[in-house]
Order: C-alpha cells, then structure tokens, then sequence
C-alpha cells in the first residue's frame, strides 16, 4: 500500500511542474542525454536476458533462472507500459508546443500520444532493478543508469516528469515482484 503514497506525487506534477519543466527543457537542449536515453531501449536487455536463459539453461540453472528473470521483467514491463501508453493516451510535451495539449486523450493509438509512462524508463528501471539483484555489487551503478534514462527522457523534451515517475515504479515494482516471486538470489 506504500506504493500509494505515489500518487500524490504524480498528480501534483501532472498540475505544477510537468508543463514548466518541458518548457524548459524543450529550449535548452543537452547533447549527452542523445546517448544516455539508448541505455533505456529494450532489445539489448531482453536479448542478454533470452541469451543467459539459453545458453546457461542446461549448465548453470541459477544463471538460466537469472537471465530468465532479467528477460521477464523487461518484457512484461514493456507490455503493461505499452497497454496504458494506449489507454491514457497522454499527448508528448511536442504535441503541448504545437496544440496546446497535454490531458489524456484516453485510447490514442498514435505514438505521438503515448507520453504517460515512459517506455525507455520502465525499460531501464526494470533492468536496473533486476540487474541490481543479479549483481548487488553494482546496484547503485544500475539504479543510477536508470534514473538517468528517466532524466534523459525528460531533458530530451519526449516526456514529462509525471511520465518518468510513473514508469519508474512501473519497471521497478514489475522486477521487484518477478525477484519475490522467482527466488532469483
């Protein structure tokens, strides 16, 4: 129930801070984000985590079991953020520039309104959650790659904070989950 106190949050940016935070960053562009926000694409994670699960399923079944979970959290992330991409229908900060739009739309099947959640977000914090429980050594590198694929969507002018806020718990609650309920130590 703590994953409630998160609402709040998203709608008090979806009023006060998503629009200003567009703005500023749809007029001062930075260049590094170009390259961090491919960190958020999910066929790398998705082919590493199939791979693992492949080559390492008759030889090392807890690293077959590792490399499956990696490949379901991106995966079904990916799919829950996909549906309510569609369904919210939220218009991305360009379409706000151009038409003045940024409510949700409900059942767009245009990708110029799929803004709400960020789908490179919810890729990265599922990878960074699962990929932080398969090598806990490096977690912090990996929940700090995540966050910036999430800024990196932001700064990028492709979406708005709310966006990020709540792709971000959707890929980390999909990994946090598929870690409790697949065992993967």
């Amino acid at each position: 129930m703590r994953w409630l106190l998160l609402l709040p949050l998203v709608v008090l940016a979806l009023f006060f801070v998503d629009l200003d935070v567009a703005s500023f960053f749809c007029h001062h562009k930075i260049a590094l984000f170009k390259l961090i926000t491919h960190l958020g694409n999910a066929a790398p994670y998705l082919l590493a985590g199939l791979g693992a699960y492949l080559y390492y399923r008759s030889r090392k079944p807890l690293w077959a079991k590792k490399g499956l979970y990696l490949f379901l959290s991106v995966l079904l992330s990916g799919i829950l953020t996909t549906l309510l991409k569609i369904l919210i229908g939220r218009p991305r900060p360009k379409i706000f520039f151009e038409h003045h739009l940024w409510q949700p739309q409900w059942l767009e099947f245009k990708a110029s309104f799929w803004s709400m959640p960020s789908g490179h977000t919810t890729t990265a914090f599922a990878a960074g959650v699962a990929l932080g429980y398969i090598f806990p050594r490096y977690r912090l590198l990996f929940w700090i790659m995540a966050a910036l694929v999430g800024l990196s969507r932001i700064a990028l002018c492709k979406h708005y904070p709310s966006d990020v806020v709540v792709a971000a718990f959707i890929g980390s609650a999909v990994a946090w989950y598929l870690h409790k309920r697949m065992g993967v130590e």
